[in-house]
């Protein structure tokens, strides 16, 4: 398997992980709090945690599948940063630190994908980068956001 071809599964893993995310959360949540408490892990360690990896190990083709320049000690940095988002999803879900906490981890990958995804939509318009992941970010995150919201505006009911 080429590196492009392990990116595009990345890709699609993340998302598959997302909608099995929203699924168990609707049928197996018990309220709310019950919800997140299962959406908060399937979000963000597929998102964070694959990008990571992606980033660190497989970094040349990730960006140029973004249609953005290869900088590969960014694209460590970079990565490192949503794997360490990722870890401290899984410790603070196997450590039941609480709704809180886990709405806290939410937030902080969800602030990251909207600034990217203005950040891609900023590249697509001023820099002609018209790549499909490069054009998906902005269309996917507003999703996202939108199906992610109401469950943490529920949970801190």
């Amino acid at each position: 398997m080429t590196q492009k071809q392990i990116c595009n599964v990345l890709e699609i893993v993340r998302w598959l992980c997302i909608i099995a995310g929203f699924n168990l959360a609707y049928f197996l949540g018990k309220d709310p709090a019950g919800q997140l408490h299962i959406i908060m892990p399937w979000f963000v360690i597929p998102l964070s945690g694959l990008t990571g990896i992606e980033s660190v190990w497989f970094g040349k083709v990730a960006s140029e599948l973004s249609g953005y320049g290869y900088n590969p000690a960014y694209q460590r940095q970079s990565g490192m940063n949503n794997i360490a988002v990722a870890i401290t999803a899984i410790i603070v879900s196997f450590f039941e630190w609480g709704t809180h906490a886990e709405i806290a981890v939410l937030m902080i990958m969800l602030i990251f994908l909207t600034l990217s995804a203005c950040n891609h939509a900023y590249s697509a318009i001023k820099d002609k980068n018209y790549a499909l992941k490069n054009l998906m970010r902005p269309l996917m995150t507003a999703l996202l956001l939108a199906f992610t919201v109401p469950f943490i505006i529920r949970a801190l009911s």
